[in-house]
């Protein structure tokens, strides 16, 4: 009991003086240090010159560099398929077969076709032979000798005729025995200089001519006839093979899809401000997470036209000798800018208001708001272009709560809280006391008198 009549003196007597240290005497003290704005604590850091490179980091997706769409050139019905999907294939390895009798056939015909016209044209290059020159003369000959036996005959029948033992009528007989008797000579006197003479150039070119129309039917006709056998264009690997045996196939009909993996390119996209960045040939870092791959990549191609979307296309090559990537799979490019001397300032320290950009400063324990113009920024970093000079104390924590001219006390995050708190607690009652509060020696009105600070608290009332 006595314990507890203790305690409760002890409660009685603390709020008594609580109430005390409220009394009027004391409000206007507490009412001036009020009035002092509380230091905002903030963390700060030096803007320096540094060696700066922009960090940039797209993604795209994988696809071979060569994929082929496998038609067929000709018809047929197939009766072999060689491969399966999966398997590896050099180019000119067949993929199918096909069953063209018809293109087989063909082919006969014109090796048949293109004989023929290589003897015409060996006739007509060599000329007459002399076999047929030995005829013509021959026949040259019996020509001459009918038209001198006819021209005899015509002799005899004009004298009986003017002695009038015949008739009008035998006598025009042997005159037109006569004439054709010369026709047929002179005809054989000019077949005789053309066997002698050779080929003419007009013969010799249509022997030519028969002769080319042959070859190319040839060709054509072993074109269609190797078109039963549909090989692989490049090496690859058969990405998909839809066609079966038995399988009756037009020209243009796709037997299959072949996909050269040894190259791989990805495909992504860099804005207006990215795409400087890329050069052909540049090497870059290319991360694919799925395969837990890290590798270089080469520029291939860099678009200098903006796509629909106003991002610029770019192409960059990996190689696969193992082939572990796969078309489809996610990659990312990794790259660094051209270093240079920048001034910068931790990305956190920006702060943007209606598309302008601010960093605040500290200058005598005040916060000040300075618009900044911005460079790169590699993610963590930012590169100033305008508004710092430096070797200004950006603030990077506790800038969100603050406003232009604000107080604040830096804070430095390698000290430990207490002597932080011993600090702010220092800077705080020497706000509070400020410089009304302290004795001027040489102004002894400052000087406290016994009628204010000095005065006596009246006694506290016996309980």
């Amino acid at each position: 009991m006595r314990s507890s009549k203790i305690k409760t003196t002890a409660a009685i007597l603390a709020i008594f003086g609580l109430l005390a240290g409220c009394s009027p005497q004391q409000g206007g003290m507490g009412q001036r240090a009020g009035a002092v704005q509380r230091a905002i604590p903030v963390e700060v850091k030096k803007a320096d010159k540094e060696l700066f490179g922009q960090k940039l980091s797209l993604s795209g997706r994988l696809e071979a560099k060569s994929q082929v769409a496998l038609t067929s050139k000709a018809s047929g019905r197939i009766t072999q398929v060689h491969v399966n999907v999966g398997d590896q294939v050099k180019a000119g390895q067949p993929i199918v077969t096909l069953d063209g009798e018809e293109a087989k056939i063909q082919l006969q015909r014109s090796q048949a076709s293109l004989l023929s016209a290589q003897a015409r044209y060996e006739e007509a290059k060599e000329g007459t032979p002399e076999e047929t020159v030995a005829q013509t003369q021959n026949q040259l000959a019996d020509s001459q000798n009918k038209y001198d036996a006819a021209k005899k005959e015509l002799e005899r029948t004009e004298a009986l005729y003017k002695q009038g033992a015949i008739s009008a009528a035998e006598y025009e007989k042997a005159k037109a025995a006569l004439d054709s008797a010369a026709i047929s000579l002179e005809n054989q006197k000019q077949k005789l200089k053309l066997d002698q003479k050779g080929p003419t150039a007009a013969s010799l070119a249509s022997a030519q001519a028969s002769l080319k129309q042959a070859q190319a039917d040839l060709a054509l006709a072993q074109l269609n006839a190797s078109n039963l056998v549909v090989k692989a264009p490049i090496d690859g690997v058969i990405g998909s093979l839809p066609v079966s045996v038995g399988a009756n196939v037009g020209s243009n009909t796709e037997i299959a899809q072949i996909i050269n993996m040894t190259t791989m390119k990805v495909k992504t996209q860099a804005t207006e401000s990215q795409v400087g960045l890329f050069q052909n040939g540049q090497e870059v870092e290319i991360n694919v997470p799925a395969v837990q791959l890290t590798t270089k990549g080469k520029v291939a191609s860099v678009s200098p036209l903006a796509d629909s979307t106003k991002s610029y296309p770019i192409e960059i090559e990996i190689a696969n000798p193992s082939l572990k990537l796969k078309a489809g799979m996610i990659a990312s490019i990794e790259m660094t800018g051209k270093p240079h001397d920048a001034l910068i300032v931790p990305r956190e320290a920006i702060i943007s208001r209606e598309n302008e950009d601010y960093v605040y400063i500290v200058q005598e324990q005040k916060a000040k708001l300075v618009p900044v113009k911005r460079g790169e920024s590699d993610g963590e970093r930012v590169e100033i272009i305008e508004g710092l000079s430096g070797g200004e104390e950006v603030v990077v924590k506790g800038q969100n709560t603050l406003a232009d001219g604000s107080s604040v006390v830096v804070i430095d995050p390698n000290q430990p809280a207490s002597s932080q708190d011993a600090g702010k607690q220092e800077n705080s009652g020497k706000r509070q006391r400020g410089p009304q509060n302290q004795q001027n020696p040489e102004n002894p009105q400052n000087a406290p008198t016994n009628g204010s600070e000095n005065q006596e608290r009246p006694a506290r009332p016996k309980g």
